[in-house]
């Protein structure tokens, strides 16, 4: 759990006490890439890089926005992680949900009994898990300091393309994020749940992408960890990090 001076949005943290500034790189799809669907305010890499450069008049700290709104796991390995700039002092990965919208289908499928829909919905972890881990792999082949985070869960209530209940998506939610602990862990590396950070209404600007209220939050989360975590020590396990 993050420090109380993550909710005021990372004032006054400081991202290397050595002074050297840092190169951040955003991995992923709309989550991070909301620029798009934010009419007023600012998106998740604007609001990223102001906090990141509080007390810095200079801006020397950067960010670098390679996610891509529509991405999939796929994407980031064939795409985005080859226009990494040199330079580049940490990743930050939120990504894999629209890869889980491609598998919703499977909850207006037909079951026999609960015996048979758990297979189904395990045969879906299956095939996640594998896309999951072509991207992590990827990733961690780098060698940079790397934050993984979690998705959030879609507002679906009027997302009449799924028609699906609210707790429904949020359980088939679940499958995934754990498919996503389970290859992360191993690598010791820390994670950031999302879901504990778009809480509210106002923070999505539809269904799926977040709002500037919603990125706002996302970027203090992402700044509040790149502040409290120490990439520079081996962990003997994943941090895991949620909103305060």
């Amino acid at each position: 759990r993050m420090g109380n001076k993550g909710s005021k949005g990372g004032a006054g943290v400081t991202y290397d006490p050595s002074g050297k500034s840092i190169h951040v790189v955003l991995l992923g799809d709309s989550t991070l890439d909301n620029k798009g669907y934010v009419k007023e305010g600012k998106c998740v890499t604007d609001h990223l890089r102001d906090l990141l450069n509080q007390g810095d008049v200079k801006g020397r700290n950067k960010v670098t926005l390679l996610a891509q709104d529509g991405s999939v796991l796929s994407s980031l390995v064939q795409k985005q992680i080859p226009k990494i700039p040199r330079g580049a002092t940490h990743i930050v990965v939120s990504s894999g949900g629209n890869n889980a919208l491609k598998y919703l289908s499977v909850l207006k499928s037909n079951s026999t009994d609960v015996h048979d829909a758990l297979l189904k919905l395990r045969e879906v972890q299956r095939k996640f898990s594998k896309e999951y881990l072509a991207m992590l792999n990827a990733v961690t082949q780098l060698k940079l300091p790397t934050l993984l985070c979690l998705q959030y869960a879609p507002k679906v209530e009027h997302f009449a393309q799924f028609k699906a209940k609210q707790e429904a998506m949020e359980a088939a939610l679940s499958l995934f994020i754990d498919c996503m602990i389970k290859e992360i862990t191993p690598r010791h590396l820390p994670i950031l749940d999302f879901r504990t950070v778009m809480k509210d209404q106002e923070d999505w600007a539809n269904p799926i992408e977040p709002s500037s209220s919603g990125g706002s939050k996302i970027a203090a989360a992402i700044a509040q960890v790149l502040s409290e975590h120490n990439f520079k020590r081996a962990s003997p396990a994943s941090c895991f990090y949620t909103a305060s």
